[in-house]
């Protein structure tokens, strides 16, 4: 095969095969049944022939790992059997798959019939069966509590659907009507990106495709490993408490990462870190690894494909047996808020090496899930998931209201969507005043959502942050706490810090969720006088909150900086450090 390189056409080629992600990508939000896929919580993605992912398309960073794990072991099963029409479906963490809920699809792509690619779509469904609704409490103690587990199985052969497996799942999941839903929307966006693909290949062919791919994955290794050269050599650690062991119960569990550097390639290593733990707040390996990717990619230019070449230069190692890769049947449904940690201390590893480029993470990734019967006897699940925005970096602030950075695909659920499909309503959504680490460079806002439920039925909040806040760097704050308040206006009910709390509700009950705050970057008492004044305009910081994290007076009346009492309070501020610095 030539290697012949034409940067032009590889450049083209790149492009062409990233608007046949996101044409997938349109096909499954287009076609899902769910607001949770509607709204981006799914990912599409193409494989070459060798089942090398050549770029994540319409996907979160943390999501390459699921990609590549899933697609390994489909190949390691069905290699050599597959046909035009196959449809293989996965959700196995034991195989890839971050926990049951997330249903992968992939499907073989044929070209004069030769296997020539594979197109990969994977979302959250809002049930998977097993003893909780949703599959993804923390307080499962086995793998065989969460759900059915589909071990990387066939559902369509040759274009014939297996209408027995799919009446065995439909009749083990509580919306079933909604479950098949999504699976058929994921199998609509694998089919456009095979029309798509076949367009592509009828335009350059296989060799020219080949090639391409090749020069694409080289190029993506060559930039990454230029990405770690720039870090000095050396053995970056980081440690960090994981305070709820699934069932509410206060404990210490220990994380610890060390990013070796040694030229351009790089290991995490997290020996160190606590056993596995009986609930269901294990990491599987799979996204063990997409933490540490998704948080490495803040190296990498922005315009490299993530695709196999990215992860060449990195190497893992996470003990077996530990938190961070189970044995088998370990419960991992409830793994999110233990991965948003450990990517947060990958993070924080990272700014020891490049404290000039490295931000706060952010946060979020919190959940409500919501079920029952409707008024009409049929049942419903609904999820409304939300983030926080980015902590602060080193030269801006923090974005209010986003996905952290390793979640760059997700979005939040419109209040409309959610009120007309679910018998809920949501009585607020907003930031929280004061709530952003305070930093030169200050760190993302809570964010509250308000819910009142017209039905009863069983809630689930997944929530993160609820005793150890998100800390600053460089002398930044942290920002604040979530909170769980039932029925604010009534009982005002604090509800107890919890990863994965579950409740009964009436109709009229009300549950307000505050998301925790990003930490901020930098000596609060150096950020600009005037930021400090938009935020207050902003309604992002109180007037008091100005003072007391910052150091800025503002009047009150004539809502603007009092300039002569901000000096005076800023310099009391540093005239003890001088004396200090005297002694």
């Amino acid at each position: 095969m030539s290697r012949s390189f034409d940067p032009i056409l590889v450049e083209v080629v790149k492009h062409e095969l990233a608007a046949i992600t996101e044409e997938m990508a349109i096909a499954v939000s287009k076609t899902a049944r769910s607001p949770m896929v509607k709204i981006g919580d799914f990912a599409a993605t193409l494989c070459d022939a060798q089942g090398r992912l050549i770029g994540p398309g319409y996907a979160a960073p943390f999501q390459l790992a699921i990609f590549i794990e899933v697609m390994s072991a489909v190949l390691s099963k069905w290699r050599g059997t597959f046909q035009p029409g196959d449809v293989v479906l996965a959700n196995d963490p034991y195989a890839g798959a971050g926990h049951l809920p997330d249903v992968a699809i992939i499907a073989p792509v044929f070209w004069h019939e030769q296997l020539v690619a594979f197109n990969l779509a994977y979302s959250h469904h809002t049930d998977i069966g097993g003893r909780f609704a949703g599959g993804f409490s923390s307080q499962c103690t086995e793998s065989f509590e969460e759900g059915l587990r589909l071990p990387v199985v066939k559902l369509c052969t040759a274009g014939q659907r297996n209408e027995a497996l799919l009446e065995i799942i439909l009749a083990n999941v509580r919306t079933p009507e909604e479950w098949l839903g999504d699976v058929e929307a994921k199998i609509a966006g694998c089919w456009r990106g095979e029309q798509e693909m076949r367009a592509l290949l009828d335009k350059y062919g296989l060799e020219t495709f080949t090639s391409c791919c090749d020069h694409l994955i080289d190029h993506a290794e060559q930039a990454t490993r230029a990405a770690i050269r720039a870090i000095p050599d050396g053995c970056y650690e980081q440690e960090d408490i994981f305070e709820d062991d699934g069932f509410g119960n206060e404990v210490a569990l220990k994380l610890k990462v060390a990013l070796q550097v040694n030229g351009d390639t790089l290991t995490a290593d997290f020996a160190g870190t606590e056993g596995q733990a009986k609930g269901a707040i294990n990491l599987p390996v799979s996204m063990t690894k997409a933490m540490v990717y998704g948080a490495l990619k803040l190296m990498v230019n922005p315009d490299i494909m993530l695709n196999v070449g990215f992860v060449r230069p990195i190497q893992i190692i996470a003990p077996l047996g530990s938190l961070l890769n189970p044995r088998f049947p370990a419960a991992v449904g409830g793994r999110a808020s233990l991965a948003f940690r450990v990517c947060d201390m990958v993070f924080r590893a990272l700014a020891k090496a490049l404290p000039e480029k490295v931000p706060v993470v952010g946060e979020g990734g919190d959940v409500l899930h919501f079920t029952g019967r409707g008024a009409d006897g049929r049942s419903f699940a609904a999820m409304d998931g939300f983030f926080g925005g980015w902590g602060g970096r080193p030269m801006k602030d923090g974005i209010d209201g986003i996905t952290p950075m390793t979640f760059g695909s997700y979005g939040t659920t419109p209040i409309e969507m959610l009120e007309r499909e679910y018998p809920l309503v949501v009585d607020g959504f907003g930031y929280v005043p004061d709530s952003g680490g305070a930093g030169k460079y200050r760190g993302s806002l809570s964010i509250y959502r308000q819910w009142r439920f017209l039905q009863p039925g069983t809630i689930m909040v997944r929530t993160n942050r609820l005793s150890r806040a998100s800390e600053g760097l460089a002398g930044g704050q942290p920002g604040a706490l979530s909170q769980n308040i039932l029925n604010p206006e009534t009982e005002s009910r604090a509800l107890p810090p919890q990863t994965h709390m579950h409740l009964e509700v009436n109709p009229g009950d009300c549950l307000y969720h505050a998301i925790s705050g990003s930490g901020g970057h930098g000596d609060p008492w150096e950020r600009e006088p005037e930021k400090v004044l938009t935020d207050v305009k902003d309604e992002k910081v109180t007037i008091a909150g100005a003072r007391e994290q910052y150091g800025v007076v503002i009047d009150l009346q004539s809502l603007s900086i009092d300039w002569e009492h901000t000096t005076q309070l800023r310099q009391s501020r540093r005239q003890p450090e001088r004396l200090v610095a005297a002694d």
